[in-house]
């Protein structure tokens, strides 16, 4: 996976980012049925905080995106590579551990912002290329297949569960290699484990967002995340959704 070879070419374009919801007469626990690709008119809200509800122009310039979460195995050889001892290792020496929770195809569980943002810095040395985490918006547009109006990061823009979603219940994450990709070649963006973004958080970001390439905000104290983990409701797996932690 440390190869570059699973990276994907996303052409750039524009697109309206934000919460552009689902329309008020469908049923939101019925995800499966949701009418996908269809330019929203009259709307509801697909997130319970405010801060996404601005729909904007962003224009995009093309980028890569890598085609998997970064996995166990990765994490562990960038470790090894720093000197630092390696993810929870005195628990997964535990003989009934070993194969189980910690296998190594598995999305790597960063602790941190720093973390992921070195494990990129790392990469890049390696391979002489600019890689980073993406910025909430190259994010945003590759989980909507450019910036198509798709509730959900998917192959159809629907979650079908058992083939481009993971069971409700499923209880554990899964390899970043399972289920259907969406239509760029892009594996679980949702449903099993959440993504750094470059970006720090601000609350009415935007309302005053950049239209060519936003970063987000200049300063901070928390950082973006996006996707959902595996044990979460439905509707947080949804394209849009933004979430924000401390980022150390």
């Amino acid at each position: 996976m440390l190869s570059l070879d699973n990276m994907v070419f996303v052409e750039g374009g524009e697109f309206q980012m934000g919460d552009f919801g689902w329309p008020f007469d469908d049923n939101p626990t019925n995800m499966c049925d949701w009418p996908c690709g269809v330019e929203p008119e009259r709307m509801g809200r697909i997130s319970r905080d405010a801060d996404d509800d601005y729909v904007h122009l962003v224009k995009l310039s093309s980028y890569s995106f890598s085609k998997f979460q970064v996995t166990l195995r990765d994490f562990d050889l960038f470790f090894i590579a720093q000197g630092k001892p390696l993810f929870d290792a005195e628990y997964r020496e535990r003989e009934n551990l070993k194969f189980k929770r910690f296998a190594p195809n598995l999305p790597a569980p960063v602790k941190s912002w720093q973390e992921a943002k070195d494990y990129c810095g790392w990469l890049g040395g390696l391979s002489g290329f600019p890689v980073d985490l993406p910025t909430e918006a190259q994010w945003e547009y590759a989980a909507r297949n450019r910036g198509q109006w798709v509730m959900f990061p998917t192959d159809n823009g629907s979650l079908n569960y058992g083939r481009n979603f993971p069971n409700p219940g499923s209880g554990r994450t899964f390899a970043v290699d399972s289920f259907v990709p969406n239509p760029l070649g892009i594996y679980n963006l949702s449903g099993n484990a959440t993504d750094w973004v470059n970006d720090w958080y601000g609350k009415n970001y935007y309302r005053n967002s950049p239209v060519e390439n936003p970063t987000g905000p200049e300063t901070g104290t928390l950082r973006i995340r996006r996707g959902s983990n595996y044990p979460e409701e439905p509707v947080f797996s949804a394209s849009t959704v933004r979430r924000w932690l401390m980022s150390v």
